[in-house]
């Protein structure tokens, strides 16, 4: 059948094929899993704490089954999952598939080896891609369930104060038989389908992809795999199609911002910074191409202390170039309360950490998400060795459009960083077409610079990239009608503006957001006793040093206010955050010389 002349119906034709909810009996997304059965035994223990590994397997299980709901909300459950693979899956693709509310962590031998949540796409841990007949066929897995979602549990609304009665639902547990050729032809198509409905009418590219998706829909019978090839032939040739050698570059990087106080307690962000990096590390190992920013000593700090099987598999990412620490301070902190001292301390310790743990420090400052960027901080990052700066949030003003994306941003000294924000206007992109065209579209340098940054993955709340993402821009890397992709890192791409820069323009003095003007305001007792705390550890050094030179054998707390100063940087968040700080000033007042 040649491709109908009536566009909306050959597009329809193609959607319906695809379609996760239109005759998945009979088209293709219906094949994704083949074989399935439910787990040998399935059972679970509650408590209202978050506690180890070592301690929770030794609890008392009960029964549990599907449809079962959990809760209330902060509370976990933990889950023993006795699996047993039918031996007539040999030499197929078997996943562990678990979908329920909430967030959960996949442990096996004592690890923590998937993070899974429906809000963030990830809802099965690869248990094998080719079943041996050497391989066990009987494993337990145990399942870490969160009672709260990505966004935390708010009542009516994300950011309404938590419903403390919310229910988790456990809806499927089962082992699946995935069928990998499936997967990639969905996935040929996604993109070609994209293409044409994006590029336009009057877009050669665009009835070149609508035409090569109808004759797949042609080629493919979804009874008969051996179809498959023939059909993935056919998306390929348009995707080797290569572009012009003025085409803009894109360059991705795999990105997980996680709050560290935002709608859940600082105890649920270290378990979000495990379900997110361990992912991260499972991607790594299947895609050594794949590269992953990440900033933010203390949450570095929180899996190192609480994760450490996972925190050793990170460092060795880290040496082989893929997991990326970036930023250099110990949070992404708030960019205009904090005294200039506080920003002072977040680059010292957050770079101090960076050296001691991975070698190495950070040459750009990543702050993506911050409410506003003082006119102080160029000045600080070039003190402290950084010259490059990445955020995007100026993209959510309310009234005044910023001018740029790639710019020298100058300080109150003279001081200037090369500056650079996503054209895509955000920090969690999931490797679409619409994205792409957008990052180029929306660019406002164009002419100026050719490359721009995309940072994909689930953020805020923790997630990160999955490898859908990650197949997506595979297709796109150099495709004629889109702009070219590649795996990168920010030295790649900040190296790629500098030689560019000559034509840049020059931005001086502070970067306002013309959002969230209320946080500054809000919560007055909690930014003075912020600011109080800051007075008094620059009190306890002054008066510790004067206690030193008098030979009194006084010795200075050098690691004791290395950590109250690590401890307070933790406050200097996003400014809006409700925390307490009696207890961090009662630490700091009994730390005093006397």
């Amino acid at each position: 059948m040649a491709a109908p002349k009536h566009r909306r119906t050959a597009l329809e034709r193609v959607e319906k094929f695809l379609s996760e909810t239109c005759f998945t009996d009979c088209n293709l997304r219906g094949r994704l899993f083949g074989d399935r059965c439910p787990p040998a035994s399935l059972s679970c223990f509650q408590t209202p704490r978050r506690i180890a590994y070592d301690e929770a397997v030794r609890q008392e299980f009960r029964p549990a089954q599907v449809g079962d709901s959990f809760g209330p909300t902060w509370e976990t459950c933990w889950f023993k999952v006795e699996l047993s693979i039918p031996p007539a899956w040999a030499g197929r693709e078997v996943h562990f598939v678990w979908e329920s509310d909430g967030e959960c962590m996949v442990w096996q031998d004592a690890q923590p080896v998937q993070g899974l949540t429906k809000e963030g796409e990830k809802t099965s841990y690869i248990l094998t891609r080719s079943m041996k007949e050497t391989e066990p066929h009987s494993l337990t897995l145990y399942v870490e369930l969160a009672c709260n979602g990505l966004f935390g549990a708010g009542k009516g609304s994300m950011i309404a104060p938590p419903d403390p009665d919310k229910r988790f639902t456990l809806s499927k547990a089962e082992l699946m038989v995935f069928n990998r050729d499936v997967y990639e032809l969905l996935v040929d198509l996604e993109i070609l389908l994209d293409m044409a409905q994006l590029l336009g009418e009057e877009n050669q590219r665009s009835f070149q992809a609508l035409c090569t998706a109808n004759q797949m829909v042609n080629v493919c019978d979804v009874m008969d795999p051996s179809t498959f090839p023939a059909a993935r032939a056919l998306a390929a040739a348009v995707f080797s199609q290569r572009n012009g050698e003025s085409q803009h570059t894109i360059h991705a990087m795999g990105h997980c911002h996680i709050d560290s106080a935002w709608l859940w307690p600082y105890e649920e962000t270290i378990r979000k910074c495990a379900r997110s990096w361990v992912t991260v590390v499972r991607l790594m190992e299947r895609n050594p191409e794949l590269t992953f920013a990440c900033s933010q000593a203390q949450q570095f700090e929180w899996v190192r202390s609480w994760y450490p099987g996972l925190y050793e598999q990170i460092q060795d990412f880290v040496a082989k170039g893929q997991f990326i620490p970036v930023g250099g301070t110990w949070v992404e902190m708030d960019g205009n309360l904090p005294s200039g001292e506080s920003m002072v301390r977040q680059f010292l310790q957050g770079q101090r950490f960076f050296q001691q743990q991975f070698g190495r420090v950070c040459s750009e400052f990543w702050l993506p998400d911050t409410f506003g960027y003082s006119a102080q901080l160029p000045q600080l990052m070039r003190g402290c060795g950084i010259r490059r700066f990445l955020t995007q949030k100026l993209s959510w003003n309310l009234v005044n459009s910023f001018p740029h994306h790639t710019f020298f941003w100058e300080g109150i000294d003279g001081s200037r960083v090369l500056t650079h924000f996503p054209p895509g206007d955000s920090y969690g992109m999931q490797g679409r077409v619409e994205e792409m065209l957008k990052t180029v579209k929306n660019n406002k340098d164009k002419g100026r610079v050719n490359h721009s940054a995309f940072l994909f993955g689930f953020g805020d709340g923790g997630g990160g990239p999955t490898q859908k993402m990650l197949d997506r821009m595979k297709r796109m890397r150099d495709t004629d009608g889109l702009p070219r992709v590649q795996i990168s890192t920010p030295d790649q791409l900040f190296s790629a503006l500098e030689k560019d820069s000559s034509q840049l323009y020059t931005w001086v003095g502070e970067l306002f957001l013309e959002l969230h003007n209320g946080t500054y305001t809000t919560q007055a007792q909690i930014k003075k006793g912020n600011r109080e705390c800051e007075r008094i550890l620059h009190d306890i050094e002054v008066l510790s040093t004067l206690a030193m030179v008098q030979g009194s054998g006084f010795q200075y707390p050098a690691s004791q206010l290395q950590r109250l100063w690590s401890s307070s940087g933790k406050w200097h968040l996003q400014a809006g955050v409700e925390v307490t700080w009696q207890e961090h000033h009662e630490m700091i007042k009994s730390s005093r010389p006397r």
